[in-house]
């Protein structure tokens, strides 16, 4: 279980940088139906949450490195070391968006411009985080699938948590239009990032499979294609949870309609659930081959 320090660190960073780009998403249509205070305070909790889910990644990115004051030797080098660019990037975008969310819960104001700016910074966080992973020596991670993960997880990962939350939040509050909305928007951003995600796995195997014949250096793991494989059952049962989670969703959307986020709720609760959970197992699997 060595892995589940980076699995959530990773995971947990990149969901709340999801979450954050989604809110602003989501408070462009709630400005304009139950109007700017109503929207703020329903989402006033969703970006808590993305704020603490931040917090609780930055720390679990101290547990593998033995001793957690080492992090703070992770500074050195910024010019050099995307492990020193990640640590940078990482602290500004919680830092700001820890300070924004007291900001919000202390004024009860919310700006969604703002809000876009942190989910960028969020953003260049997590490519900095994808590019600490690709820049080792492990053949399963030199790809520009480990930017495909990280970035879909972001997506996927993020806007489920963020639709569900904001679902039960602004249930009672909107009307059957911004309702569909919402959810058309989030099924749509979540349907693309798990489309793409599947999409490059086939590519992925592909050069996989020539680097590890053609390649003389040492990496690892030793026998990737065997690695690799090994976490097959694994990928396919990420899969099918995302899959179904989509399907649930846009069962809710289609049977519900204007009644999506109440009528459809238990189905937009599991269908996020489910997929988060795929996101979980895929995260897993991504440093069990490492």
């Amino acid at each position: 279980m060595s892995e589940w320090p980076l699995v959530a660190f990773t995971l947990l960073v990149q969901s709340s940088a999801g979450m954050v780009i989604f809110i602003a998403l989501f408070f462009c249509y709630l400005e304009k139906a139950p109007g700017n205070p109503r929207a703020v305070r329903a989402m006033k909790p969703v970006l808590l949450i993305a704020a603490i889910l931040g917090c609780f990644g930055l720390l679990a990115s101290t547990l593998h490195m033995g001793y957690p004051w080492n992090a703070f030797h992770a500074l050195r080098h910024i010019s050099t070391s995307w492990l020193s660019r990640e640590v940078v990037f990482a602290a500004l975008y919680l830092g700001a968006l820890c300070l924004y969310t007291l900001y919000v819960l202390i004024t009860g104001r919310m700006y969604r411009t703002i809000t876009a700016l942190i989910g960028l910074l969020g953003l260049i966080d997590i490519y900095c985080m994808a590019s600490l992973y690709y820049n080792t020596a492990m053949m399963t991670w030199m790809h520009i699938n480990t930017y495909i993960l990280f970035f879909c997880a972001v997506f996927a990962a993020g806007g489920a948590l963020a639709l569900g939350l904001t679902a039960v939040r602004v249930k009672s509050l909107i009307d059957g239009t911004t309702a569909v909305r919402i959810t058309g928007a989030a099924l749509a951003l979540i349907f693309v990032a798990v489309a793409v995600k599947m999409v490059a796995q086939p590519f992925f195997t592909e050069w996989l499979y020539a680097a590890a014949q053609n390649s003389d250096s040492v990496t690892y793991p030793h026998s990737p294609l065997v690695a690799y494989g090994s976490t097959y059952i694994l990928r396919i049962v990420a899969g099918a949870l995302s899959v179904s989670g989509i399907l649930f969703i846009g069962l809710s959307l289609l049977r519900m309609r204007s009644a999506v986020l109440s009528n459809g709720m238990p189905l937009i609760l599991l269908g996020s659930l489910l997929i988060f959970s795929g996101e979980i197992l895929s995260r897993f699997a991504f440093f069990i081959v490492g």
